[in-house]
């Protein structure tokens, strides 16, 4: 198995945004996520027969970058999409009792 260690930065990655973006590499490769000081240090042990590794290190960092992104815009955006579904649920309920 080839061996790649990785790291990055608390102050722009979560745990949670690496293990998502981990997730969709677990074909190619196992990872041990530490956290060392102000940076995770990811271990990555590549299965056997993985060609060009830098390549997918490359994907697994934009992964990373673009579960970091996703998890921003859910934090954002948590107020208007619990608005609008208390508004949905609130007209189901509506309709419901109307047909009763």
């Amino acid at each position: 198995m080839a061996d790649f260690v990785c790291d990055f930065p608390l102050s722009g990655y979560s745990i949670d945004a690496i293990q998502r973006a981990a997730y969709k590499f677990t074909d190619r490769f196992a990872i041990e996520i530490t956290r060392e000081g102000d940076h995770l240090s990811c271990q990555l042990d590549f299965e056997p027969g993985i060609p060009n590794v830098d390549e997918v290190v490359r994907l697994f960092k934009t992964e990373a970058l673009d579960q970091t992104l996703r998890e921003r815009i859910r934090s954002e955006t948590e107020g208007v999409r619990n608005l609008i579904l208390a508004v949905a649920f609130s007209q189901v309920a509506l309709d419901d009792s109307s047909s009763g």
